[in-house]
């Protein structure tokens, strides 16, 4: 499962197309209050019989997940989109999925997203797109393993600096 975000704009636009137009094959619905939170969401499950653009083969559903409540004394509405290559046939057995999902994301790619701007980039080849990924784990881990922390200073600090970084691979 993948999340399917906004910078791969046609594959975004198709699904959202699809998925408002074509009915799910199941639908779970739950409403959750935490940390000052109140939040409903409802996931609904698609066969993928979509046209999606080229480079995306191997979807075999879609996932719409529409999140709706107060957060922080403000109402909020947003929709997420995922793909997934599993033929699963149970919207509950991905809101459990996407749950474990924003788990990782919560302690992973929030960094990613923040400190090396993985959300602003405007890909549109899923080549390039994986590629970059590679690096920034890459970066990520190699940064972990010598004990230091990817935030967006200790980024700073050592971009542009070549003996540093060669320091970080070769001498740890």
């Amino acid at each position: 499962m993948v999340q399917v975000k906004q910078n791969c704009r046609k594959l975004w636009e198709t699904i959202a197309l699809y998925t408002a137009l074509s009915s799910p094959i199941s639908t779970c619905e739950y409403y959750e209050a935490k940390n000052g939170c109140q939040v409903n969401r409802r996931i609904e499950l698609y066969l993928n019989k979509a046209e999606l653009p080229k480079g995306w083969n191997g979807i075999n559903r879609l996932v719409k997940v529409r999140r709706w409540g107060i957060r922080g004394e403000k109402p909020f509405e947003e929709v997420a989109f995922y793909a997934l290559s599993k033929p699963i046939n149970s919207a509950a057995i991905v809101a459990h999925a996407i749950q474990s999902h924003w788990s990782i994301e919560n302690r992973l790619h929030w960094i990613k997203d923040v400190n090396l701007g993985e959300d602003d980039m405007t890909l549109t080849s899923p080549k390039e797109a994986a590629i970059l990924a590679y690096l920034n784990n890459i970066s990520y881990n190699v940064l972990k393993v010598n004990g230091l922390k990817p935030t967006k200073d200790t980024l700073a600090r050592l971009s542009n600096k070549v003996k540093e970084l060669y320091k970080l691979f070769y001498e740890t």
